[in-house]
């Protein structure tokens, strides 16, 4: 099968979840197939791949409200990458396009596709083509994407992929349900594939003596992930309970701040390889309390894969993470809550030991199986055609 891969950035540009994950899925995926890898992107191809470019716009990070303005108005339509994306379907012959994040590409992306007449599988890893910044939440709270530069975007994008869309892969029911309510997809041409990883070290987790729990947080180090709440709640922890924070972002000097002040929270920096298979394994349990829609979470399925239940928020897709305790978004004392829940005699180890059985269901092998099978239906039914 001879698969095109599109995406708008590179890791080169940025380090977010969706490219990491694009190029990483390309990779496995041409070791038993013919694929082709398309970008906006003026960074380094990615290793292994066949790359080509089309003209995106570069990464949109900071700057002034006007000048975030203009770069989402040129955002809409750019007649060159519909030209040259057009150009590169109509000489390499894929049998089906494989599109992620087309931040930078514009809804041209989807409207070459259409053009070319080549089977469309697009999977949404955010809420990027209903909400013009991609997490439908305003002040920390949920907003539905109903601004005026929400509708448009969702208005142009809907109409350039509707007519060519074979099937919408998402990372979550929640994801799924926002793009069938807006109408992107039939709902029978949408399917749910959580993330996948590879194994870490697996253990069954026990339950803590009580009054001593070991909680870990990684990734962004950002107020809308709910690191500021989680925080707040820890000043007023038992003595006995301990968290572990890895990553980088704005609030590193909070953490810092607060590591030096108090013996029981350490920090790690950003992690990865072998120093992040060691900060999992030194914990009882994750915490995800984001404050914006979260779509799902590649740390949850790290951790459940090793045998780490989730503390997590009510936002977004979090609710959907496997043997989850689940809190209020933005309240500190019911995080606390939540943690005093699982510590109770015999509920870490179950819901460690219920992870632990499923842990097929949580690797890259699986995952990636569930994505070429997807993959495969949308040529087959564009071959018959």
């Amino acid at each position: 099968m001879r698969i095109a891969f599109l995406a708008g950035l590179l890791t080169g540009d940025t380090v977010g979840g969706a490219e990491i994950y694009a190029e990483e899925a390309a990779r496995t995926l041409a070791a038993r197939h013919e694929v082709v890898y398309i970008t906006g992107s003026k960074a380094a191809a990615p290793e292994g791949l066949n790359t080509l470019r089309v003209p995106g716009l570069p990464l949109l990070a900071g700057g002034t409200v006007v000048g975030k303005g203009l770069w989402h108005l040129r955002d809409q339509w750019r007649p060159g990458v519909h030209r040259q994306l057009l150009r590169h379907l109509e000489l390499t012959n894929p049998d089906v396009v494989a599109s992620h994040s087309v931040q930078g590409l514009s809804a041209a992306a989807f409207t070459a596709i259409t053009r070319a007449r080549v089977p469309h599988v697009h999977t949404a890893h955010d809420l990027s083509l209903l909400c013009i910044r991609a997490t439908m939440t305003r002040g920390g709270a949920f907003c539905g994407g109903g601004c005026a530069t929400c509708r448009i975007q969702r208005s142009g994008r809907a109409r350039a992929l509707r007519p060519n869309l074979s099937r919408l892969i998402t990372i979550s029911e929640y994801v799924r349900r926002r793009h069938l309510d807006a109408r992107i997809v039939r709902p029978d041409h949408a399917v749910v594939i959580p993330h996948g990883t590879q194994p870490g070290t697996r253990r069954q987790r026990e339950t803590p003596p009580r009054g001593t729990v070991t909680l870990g947080f990684i990734g962004m180090l950002g107020r809308h992930k709910g690191l500021a709440t989680l925080l707040d709640a820890f000043t007023r922890a038992p003595d006995g309970w301990r968290l572990i924070v890895a990553g980088s972002g704005e609030l590193e000097p909070d953490v810092k701040a607060l590591a030096a002040s108090d013996s029981r929270v350490s920090y790690r920096g950003r992690v990865a390889g072998q120093a992040k298979d060691e900060f999992f394994d030194a914990l009882d349990l994750v915490v995800v309390p984001s404050e914006w829609e979260e779509p799902a979470t590649f740390v949850a399925t790290e951790a459940a894969i090793r045998g780490i239940p989730a503390v997590v928020s009510d936002r977004g897709g979090l609710p959907e993470t496997p043997e989850a305790q689940i809190f209020r978004s933005g309240d500190a004392d019911d995080l606390l809550r939540a943690v005093e829940s699982l510590t109770e005699p015999g509920r870490i180890e179950a819901r460690s030991a219920k992870l632990l059985a499923a842990a097929s269901s949580f690797t890259w092998e699986r995952h990636i199986e569930r994505v070429e099978a997807v993959l495969t239906d949308a040529a087959s039914e564009g071959a018959a055609t």
